[in-house]
């Protein structure tokens, strides 16, 4: 059975250790404390603690990165998991003229403010997009956005993003990178 691990003389359940790392995490997440769940597992603290550590994604806060007209977002949104952003959305030229051409304007404005109740949620918000985008994001989210200035608007083609700048703002934010992460993407609504 694939189930089952054979160390030593013991034999392990995958499953069942897979189920209790869920629910010892599942009481973290609930608000528990690492004391309380070690208790309630008996296991010691620092057992908690090193999952903890073995799982983690980023410190710093929960991050949104937003950029339009992105050439390389492929790259953009790997870097992006790598670093644990919770809230991606990235856009080509293309798709940017699609989504805008798709919606009505109350359709448009609906989506709009959705997308700027979820990032006022977030600890820190980095926006890749032209000069005048940064202070109209500034103005709606309450506070300074930060980013990378990819042209002069109006730009009505995609930019390439440095990676390496963005690498190095995430660290500000967050710490190193640690392997993917599998967050999700923020996809548009579609038609």
């Amino acid at each position: 059975m694939d189930d089952l691990l054979h160390i030593g003389d013991k034999v392990l359940s995958r499953e069942r250790l897979l189920r209790t790392i869920d629910e010892i995490l599942g009481l973290r997440q609930a608000g528990f404390s690492q004391q309380a769940t070690a208790e309630r597992f008996s296991v010691d603290r620092s057992f908690v603690s090193r999952l903890e550590t073995i799982a983690e994604v980023h410190k710093g806060g929960r991050i949104g990165l937003v950029g339009f007209p992105v050439a390389n977002k492929e790259a953009v949104r790997h870097l992006a998991e790598d670093y644990g952003v919770e809230f991606m959305l990235l856009l080509s030229e293309d798709e940017r003229q699609t989504y805008l051409n798709a919606r009505s304007g109350m359709e448009l404005l609906h989506e709009v403010l959705g997308t700027v109740a979820r990032l006022r949620t977030l600890d820190h918000v980095i926006l890749l997009a032209s000069d005048r985008w940064f202070s109209i994001a500034n103005g709606l989210l309450g506070r300074e956005v930060s980013g990378i200035r990819i042209g002069t608007s109006p730009i009505a083609e995609d930019r390439e993003v440095s990676t390496a700048a963005l690498s190095d703002l995430l660290q500000s934010l967050g710490g190193a990178a640690r392997g993917r992460s599998g967050g999700p993407e923020e996809t548009l609504p579609s038609r």
